[in-house]
């Protein structure tokens, strides 16, 4: 079983992205299980995931890495015990970072178990985010082994905006796309040439 957890400002692309690589998943015969965390009582991407099939536990009650990362730890441990599915993909919500989670689970965790950390970024709103919201977002960066900078076909990105993510995310993958075009399957093989 692998574990691959996306993190990423609100509206940088995530769903769209997560459901571009289950369905490459599923397509190639791999079982896959969704973990959604959500700040309100609704799961707003639920309804969506759920077209795929696959089993989602949405966590609710605010940020993940802060407020209800034991029970992160413990739905994936049900999941795993439970289906053990070839991955469980973890969608955090827009306010989570990623350095509390790997921490979480380099503690608490399984030992063997492979983790993607994946870090989405929108290309066309990243200077104006980063402006309002610097911490956040570099903490959404810390600690990825991909960074998916998205909505290339919107604003390419600079060479100083690639040169800003990899300084962020040292030894990550830079990975510059735009999810409304790229091929899932294409997606998926460069996300796992990032975990190995």
């Amino acid at each position: 079983m692998k574990l691959l957890i996306f993190s990423g400002f609100l509206g940088s692309g995530k769903t769209t992205i997560i459901q571009k690589v289950i369905r490459s998943m599923t397509a190639r015969g791999e079982t896959v299980a969704i973990i959604e965390n959500e700040i309100g009582k609704v799961g707003i991407d639920q309804e969506l995931l759920a077209e795929t099939g696959i089993k989602i536990t949405p966590l609710f009650g605010g940020c993940v890495c802060c407020q209800i990362s034991g029970d992160l730890l413990t739905a994936t441990q049900k999941i795993q015990a439970e289906i053990n599915p070839d991955w469980i993909v973890v969608e955090l919500t827009g306010m989570a970072t990623l350095t509390k989670i790997i921490d979480l689970f380099a503690r608490y965790g399984d030992p063997d178990l492979p983790i993607l950390t994946v870090a989405i970024v929108d290309a066309s709103r990243w200077e104006v985010l980063y402006k309002i919201a610097t911490p956040l977002l570099e903490q959404q960066l810390q600690g990825a082994k991909a960074v998916v900078v998205n909505k290339i076909d919107v604003t390419m990105p600079s060479p100083q905006l690639l040169d800003q993510m990899a300084r962020l995310a040292p030894g990550a993958a830079i990975l510059p796309i735009a999810a409304s075009e790229i091929n899932g399957v294409e997606l998926l093989s460069r996300l796992e040439e990032a975990l190995y």
